[in-house]
């Protein structure tokens, strides 16, 4: 890939901003976090499913859709940029490490971290601005606008609950299983804490589901529930 043609792109992408309006969202945004260890993609499917079943009319034109990594795939493959640039920078506290990354590419000077994340910001308000869509983790809910229409979902559990479900699930020890939820869980409040500006607190959800007491199909019945009140 040519190291000018992503320079274009971004300082585009950077000008337009400025110059015109923000997205127009023609319907409702969920968008779902998780403490690791919670389900989530399970939850929504069955939200997803119910939801397309009981579209009428015109509706079925526009299903509901579910996005989630591939919001990296797609933008990669649409830059002709590995989608490995795209997972790093979500694993990145340092924000000189995009400017090395592209600095690789050649001698010439590059965007700084904070001008990709820009376009990563913008991927996701393309995505949200057709409505009708659930976005799963990915910063959603520091990224999609909070309003009356929109509507933002955490599922959480205790830390030991959490614990107990990794071992089960993947054999893992208690140490490893304990190692993996805390990385985890702050890589995703970094992620959450850039795009907010600070940290994301409990009162910036509309919804938290405790998964300890409440079973996926409960979760999910909850959710379809509240986004057919909305509607």
């Amino acid at each position: 890939m040519s190291s000018n043609y992503l320079l274009k792109y971004l300082d585009a992408r950077f000008i337009g901003e400025l110059l015109e309006p923000p997205p127009q969202h023609k319907g409702m945004v969920v968008t779902m976090s998780r403490d690791t260890g919670c389900d989530g993609m399970p939850i929504l499917e069955e939200v997803q499913k119910n939801l397309n079943n009981d579209l009428k009319g015109i509706n079925k034109k526009h299903p509901w859709s579910i996005v989630s990594k591939e919001i990296f795939e797609k933008s990669a493959k649409r830059l002709n940029v590995d989608v490995e640039l795209f997972e790093k920078i979500e694993n990145q506290k340092d924000r000189s490490f995009v400017e090395e990354m592209l600095n690789s590419f050649s001698n010439e000077s590059y965007p700084s971290d904070w001008k990709i994340k820009k376009t990563y910001r913008e991927i996701i308000e393309s995505v949200a601005k057709e409505g009708a869509v659930f976005i799963l983790g990915r910063a959603g809910v520091a990224i999609v606008e909070h309003n009356k229409r929109n509507l933002h979902i955490k599922v959480t559990a205790p830390f030991e609950w959490r614990v107990k479900k990794l071992m089960k699930e993947y054999g893992s020890t208690e140490a490893s299983a304990k190692k993996h939820i805390l990385r985890s869980d702050e890589k995703r409040d970094d992620l959450k804490k850039y795009y907010m500006g600070r940290k994301v607190h409990f009162s910036d959800y509309d919804v938290v589901f405790n998964e300890a007491t409440l079973t996926k199909k409960q979760i999910a019945q909850a959710i379809q529930n509240i986004i057919q009140l909305k509607q």
